[in-house]
Formats: C-alpha cells, structure tokens, sequence
C-alpha cells in the first residue's frame, strides 16, 4: 500500500494520538502535546496516510541555530508500518520544503533512528544524551549543499 503525505497548518487528534502511541510509551497522557510549538503559526506539520488512517508524522518548528532554522519534532511512524520507507520520505519532504528557504534543518534523534537520518543526509553533531524519560539521543544536523 502506498502512503500518501500531507501538510497541516495545525496539529490534529490522529496525529497527537500517534505521537503519544510512538514517542510517549509509559509517559503521562498530554505529554505527547508540545506546549509553545504545537500552537505556534510558525510551526508546520507533515504526515503520512495509508486509506485515511495516520501512520507517520513529523513536526517542523521554527528554531535557528547555525546553517539551520527548522527543527524537526515529534518524528514518529506507527510500528506496524516500519521499514517501508515512510520515515524517510517524512523527512525527505521536510528537507525539500526548508529547500526553498536555503536553509537546513535538525534534530535531536533517537538512536534507533539515526540510521534513517542518516541515509537522509544527516549528519552526527554531538556526542550520545541521555533525554529523561525517553532514552538516548544524538544531536543532528542536514544543511542545503
């Protein structure tokens, strides 16, 4: 089945629901609800369809650094529907969209998806860290070349 991708200018119930079934395992409900990016008009939201039903989701916010303005967040694809090239095509769009503005885009990606990223273009840009209660992550950055 193929999926399908689509941009929303506000956060939906299906995509809350997602992040908080992927990202948020053993965490308090509302705490997949990202306070001050969410509800920010700067901040954009990516996700993936397969028959109408959310199997992937990206959110894109507003936060430079150097050679970078966006941040992806809340990177998630439903377990039953990995390793079939969604997460990839998730932030593969993400990257075609910051294109346009000549910028670049990072994260702070869990270790399991760091291969993901990096076959994307990222790259490595600290050491390993530890986020409470979610696990280790790396710090990575994509720049337009």
């Amino acid at each position: 089945m193929k999926h399908v991708l689509k941009w929303s200018k506000k956060i939906e119930l299906d995509h809350l629901e997602l992040r908080f079934k992927v990202l948020r395992i053993g965490m308090p409900r509302g705490s997949e609800h990202y306070p001050g990016v969410d509800d920010d008009d700067d901040t954009r939201f990516l996700c993936a369809y397969i028959d109408g039903e959310i199997v992937g989701c990206a959110t894109l916010q507003l936060d430079p650094r150097e050679g970078c303005k966006y941040r992806i967040r809340g990177m998630a694809v439903d377990s039953e529907f990995r390793n079939r090239g969604i997460g990839s095509d998730i932030v593969k769009k993400l990257q075609n969209e910051v294109k346009k503005e000549d910028t670049g885009i990072w994260c702070n990606a869990r270790i399991k998806a760091v291969p993901m990223y990096e076959r994307c273009g990222f790259k490595i840009v600290s050491e390993i860290f530890e986020i409470e209660g979610i696990g280790p992550h790396h710090d990575m950055e994509w720049k337009v070349e």
